[in-house]
C-alpha cells in the first residue's frame, strides 16, 4: 500500500488556524502576567501570577500545535507530528519573550522575590 501524500496548503494553514487561535491564551497570560495596569505597577498596581502565566504559556503552545498535530495523527506522520511539537514549544517561548515572562513565569524586570510576594 503507497503512503498517502501530505498537503502541503492544508498543513500550512493547520498552522495558521493554530497561531490564530493560540492568540487568545496568549493575550490572557499578557495580562495575567502582571495584571490590568501592567507591570509598571501604575493604576491599579502590579499583581503577578507567575502558576497562571505558565499555565497560560503552555496552553498557547498546545493550542498553537494542536490542529498540526491531529492532522499528523489522521495521517499517521511522525514529521508532521515532530513539526506540530516543534510548533508547539517556539509558540510557548515567542509568547514568553513577547509578554516579558522569565521561565518561572514571573515579569524580567520584576526581582523573584517581589514577584512571589505579589503572587498572593
Amino acid at each position: 500500500m503507497e503512503p498517502r501524500s501530505v498537503s502541503a496548503p492544508l498543513a500550512a494553514a493547520l498552522v495558521v488556524l493554530g497561531l490564530v487561535l493560540a492568540a487568545g491564551p496568549a493575550l490572557v497570560a499578557g495580562f495575567s502576567i502582571c495584571g490590568v495596569s501592567g507591570c509598571t505597577g501604575g493604576g491599579f498596581g502590579r499583581a503577578t501570577d507567575p502558576d497562571l502565566t505558565r499555565v497560560l504559556l503552555l496552553a498557547t503552545g498546545v493550542v498553537a500545535g494542536l490542529p498540526l498535530a491531529i492532522y499528523a495523527l489522521v495521517r499517521r506522520s511522525g514529521r508532521l507530528a515532530a513539526y506540530a511539537l516543534a510548533l508547539a514549544v517556539l509558540a510557548t517561548l515567542l509568547t514568553g519573550l513577547v509578554i516579558g515572562s522569565d521561565l518561572r513565569g514571573c515579569p524580567r524586570n520584576v526581582p523573584d522575590e517581589t514577584c512571589l510576594e505579589e503572587s498572593g
